[in-house]
């Protein structure tokens, strides 16, 4: 109940902000640059944005330390994202930037990228790269970046990996070096 209150808090809080906003136009200058400085945009801090599927379950879950939207048709920047997968396989994605592209649904992520695959009764997969992109509408992540994946003792290592969160499918797509400890 608590939470309600400080989400309605919240949304009236910002509501009013943005209705303080001086309004004006998105203005062209003389060598057909757009200047986005009078269209307003948001700032939010310890936002939490979860998405449901068709049947109202929670589906896919965002929490940023800020996210920052200079106008409206701009991306969005994050800094600290973390994204939460629900499914047979539960997936997480942390980093420390982000950018969410409103026209194509992807994130892309840099700097010290940890995405965690976790299944019931196994040990979780924990995959290191720099950068990673999130495909929000189809549920793939991809890298060219090298990759570190580590599952209990086992390591390995590859240049670029392709993951189908839909269909639990992950593809390390350059030739793969690795350690597995003995049982």
């Amino acid at each position: 109940m608590r939470r309600v209150w400080l989400l309605l808090i919240f949304a009236a809080t910002l509501a009013l902000w943005l209705w303080r906003v001086p309004r004006g136009t998105v203005m062209e200058s003389e060598n057909s640059e757009t200047n986005h400085s009078a269209a307003p945009g948001y700032v939010a801090s310890g936002a939490e944005l979860t998405d449901t599927n068709a049947d109202g379950q929670p589906e896919f879950r965002m929490v940023a330390e800020r996210i920052e939207q200079p106008w409206p048709a701009a991306d969005v920047e994050l800094t600290s994202p973390h994204f939460s997968y629900a499914g047979a396989t539960e997936w997480t994605l942390t980093a420390e930037r982000g950018v969410l592209a409103q026209a194509t649904e992807q994130v892309y992520l840099t700097g010290d990228v940890l995405a965690t695959a976790a299944r019931a009764g196994q040990p979780p997969w924990q995959i290191r790269t720099y950068t990673l992109d999130a495909d929000l509408l189809h549920k793939q992540l991809d890298t060219r970046a090298d990759v570190a994946m580590v599952w209990g003792r086992n390591r390995l290592w590859a240049a670029g990996l392709h993951a189908d969160i839909n269909t639990d499918r992950l593809q390390l797509t350059s030739p793969v070096y690795g350690e597995f400890a003995p049982r």
